[in-house]
């Protein structure tokens, strides 16, 4: 994930959000826009034609490189997306150091679980945090099996 900025869930929401987030003038231009077709396009409620479209929000998130728009899709679709890393070829040491960066993570996922379940139940806050724990530790592993990739024979 590119931002520390809870994720929105719905999609247009989180359309907005990066728009804003980034600047809509600056957004505009730099997608050859009026900045007034971007703001009616982010605005959630506008009833005209003026939707933000496919590309649009495929540039958008290019442009301010924040990836809330595809996580809330994901989200709306039952999953999570999580950004994979350029593969690199690396060394034993490196990868084995990213081996147990991975039970360290696991360690983290389950201390933040563990944590939570003092009181025998679970608050918004507690999911929020369980949850991205959990997607740093997917992540930790992900990274790892594409830096392996990397590492593979032609």
């Amino acid at each position: 994930m590119s931002h520390k900025i809870p994720c929105p869930t719905d999609v247009h929401e989180a359309f907005r959000a990066v728009v804003h987030d980034y600047d809509v003038a600056q957004m505009a231009a730099k997608l050859g826009m009026p900045a007034g077709t971007l703001y009616n396009k982010a605005n959630l409620n506008e009833s005209s034609a003026h939707k933000p479209t496919l590309a649009d929000a495929v540039l958008v998130q290019v442009i301010a490189s924040d990836t809330r728009i595809v996580e809330a899709m994901a989200h709306t679709l039952g999953g999570v997306f999580v950004k994979l890393p350029t593969v690199q070829a690396i060394s034993d040491v490196a990868l084995l150091e990213m081996v147990a960066d991975i039970s360290i993570k696991n360690g983290q996922f389950h201390g933040e679980l563990k944590e939570a379940l003092e009181d025998g139940k679970f608050s918004r806050d507690e999911h929020a945090a369980i949850h991205q724990r959990a997607l740093i530790y997917i992540t930790s592993i992900l990274e790892t099996v594409s830096r392996i990739e990397g590492m593979v024979d032609a």
